[in-house]
C-alpha cells in the first residue's frame, strides 16, 4: 500500500531510489557487520566445522532478541497509533469509509483524496 501511495507522488525515480538506498544502507551494513562478527567469533573460539555450544547459544539468543524486538516495536507502534487517533478524535473505527478520488489530470500534482460522507445508507 505504501509503495502504491508513494508512486502517485511527484518524487522522481532517481530521488526515490537514492533516498531508499541511503535510508536502508546504514542498518543493513550494521546488521551484516554484527552478524559476521558474531559468526567469526564463534568460528575462532570453536572451530570452523563443528556446531558448538557457543554457536547454539548465539543462534538461540539472536532468535530470542528478534522476538523481543518485534514485540517491543509492535507495542511502540500500537501506542503511537492510539495516541495519534486520540489526538485527532478519530478513535471511532466502527464504520470505515472508502476514499473517493477524482481522476487525476496531472500526475505531477499530489493526490488528494476526498471522503464522501453524504451517502449514509451504504450499509443497506
Amino acid at each position: 500500500m505504501l509503495n502504491y501511495l508513494l508512486s502517485v507522488t511527484p518524487v522522481g525515480i532517481v530521488e526515490y531510489m537514492l533516498a531508499s538506498w541511503l535510508g536502508m544502507m546504514p542498518i543493513t551494513l550494521a546488521l551484516v557487520y554484527v552478524g559476521t562478527t558474531l559468526k567469526d567469533l564463534s568460528d575462532v573460539t570453536h572451530g570452523w566445522s563443528e556446531i558448538s555450544t557457543t554457536r547454539w547459544v548465539l543462534i538461540i539468543s539472536g532468535f530470542a532478541m528478534s522476538i523481543l524486538l518485534i514485540i517491543c516495536v509492535t507495542r511502540v507502534a500500537k501506542s503511537a497509533l492510539d495516541k495519534a487517533l486520540a489526538e485527532n478524535g478519530e478513535a471511532d473505527l466502527g464504520a470505515p469509509q472508502l476514499p473517493v478520488a477524482a481522476s487525476p489530470s496531472d500526475l505531477h500534482q499530489p493526490l488528494v483524496i476526498r471522503i464522501d460522507t453524504s451517502n449514509e445508507d451504504h450499509e443497506k
